[in-house]
């Protein structure tokens, strides 16, 4: 129903004039703002599914704070987060620890190991030949001379050098290229044991949302005398003295997005981006899920973006409200029919449908049927 419709409505409910436009008279405008109140009303008072949706962040575009976001206008929720990694390869600079996640303790940082073989990364400008090969990487990483490897562009597929190392001293690896497939000089690589099977193709990869205490105290514990980490300075006004204060945050530049915080419901920090592929985050290269406030337009032809079954809801919730602020007199048949209605909307809100929340909880070795027993055993010597 458009809002013309619901406001010809009630005025008939309430035995008014017709009117063939919202603004034809001063009551049909008070029924239609108390339909924007009642919608904005079910809006605060109702989740509802129709309002999650996808939604791209804000980018701050700001490379001295590259890792800066911020919540995109009308957004008021954000319930999961991704990153598209351009550049699977910097899954080599993760570190595992015990917690599956890479390491905050930055202690020996420089160790590569996996359970099939090293891997490591290069920014030597190199051509696609055979013969020896030098490149520049980490140091102590757990590389042998004989050992077979694979050096693969990260900015393309289906293009590598294949050979067994020479020597490995300090950053400088030197292998011998026995196999080649496709051409051209690159400037960052891959380099492995697994071959292109170990570098995942390019997608969206998940973004953990910590509480803002977890993630300063993870990103707090990155090694700030290494190059790979920077610091950006950030205002946010005091609400009490309403004073600008600056805070420091640290974060990596060599590294897709893994972890963010979100402060004061508008800042969003994430801990790295990979210098390699932007300035700055991408506000394309994300993907959220997040709840967005609808608008309300006080025109004609203008329908509010609920569900169809919920018009009546909002139709009965708007009658009974117009019925009290312009006749001053309830509405009784509304008003029962928004609580029942109310009652259903909780029950069946989303489309697929799934066990309640109680459903969802473990049984933790229960029996089924024991809440019924009991019940019944309560019948029966209560």
């Amino acid at each position: 129903m458009t809002l013309l419709e619901m406001t010809q409505n009630i005025l008939s409910a309430m035995n008014s004039d017709e009117v063939n436009s919202i603004s034809d008279t001063p009551e049909s405008l008070q029924v239609a703002t108390a339909i924007k109140t009642s919608y904005m009303n079910m809006l605060d008072r109702l989740s509802m599914p129709e309002h999650n949706q996808l939604v791209q962040l804000t980018a701050s575009g700001n490379p001295d704070a590259p890792v800066l976001m911020y919540m995109p206008d009308g957004c008021t929720k954000i319930n999961w987060l991704k990153y598209f990694d351009t550049n699977p390869a910097d899954g080599t600079q993760l570190q595992t620890d015990q917690f599956g996640a890479y390491s905050v303790h930055d202690v020996n940082v420089d160790l590569q190991t996996n359970a099939n073989g090293w891997s490591t990364t290069s920014l030597t400008s190199n051509t696609i030949q055979t013969g020896s090969v030098t490149f520049t990487v980490d140091n102590n990483l757990l590389i042998s001379a004989g050992d077979f490897a694979w050096a693969l562009p990260t900015s393309t597929s289906n293009v590598w050098m294949y050979g067994t190392v020479i020597s490995y001293t300090g950053t400088t690896l030197v292998m011998n290229m026995t196999e080649i497939q496709g051409s051209g000089t690159y400037a960052n690589w891959n380099i492995n044991q697994l071959g292109p099977q170990a570098l995942a193709a390019p997608g969206y990869k998940t973004v953990f949302i910590l509480p803002i205490k977890e993630f300063i105290n993870m990103t707090s514990a990155f090694n700030r005398t290494e190059s790979d980490v920077e610091s950006f300075d950030l205002q946010v006004t005091n609400n009490t003295t309403g004073l600008p204060q600056q805070f420091t945050f640290v974060y990596k530049n060599n590294i897709q997005p893994r972890h963010c915080c979100i402060i004061n419901n508008y800042y969003i920090i994430f801990d790295s981006y990979d210098n390699t592929q932007d300035s700055t985050l991408q506000s394309s290269k994300t993907m959220a899920m997040g709840w967005v406030m609808p608008t309300f337009s006080m025109t004609d032809t203008f329908i509010p973006n609920i569900d169809d079954q919920r018009f009546s809801l909002l139709l009965n919730e708007a009658k009974s409200l117009a019925f009290n602020e312009i006749k001053n007199q309830p509405h009784p048949k509304s008003e029962k029919e928004v609580v029942r209605q109310l009652a259903g909307y909780q029950k069946y809100k989303s489309i697929a449908n799934r066990p309640n929340y109680f459903d969802e909880l473990p049984d933790f070795g229960r029996h089924g049927g024991m809440a019924t027993l009991g019940a019944s055993a309560g019948a029966l010597f209560g």
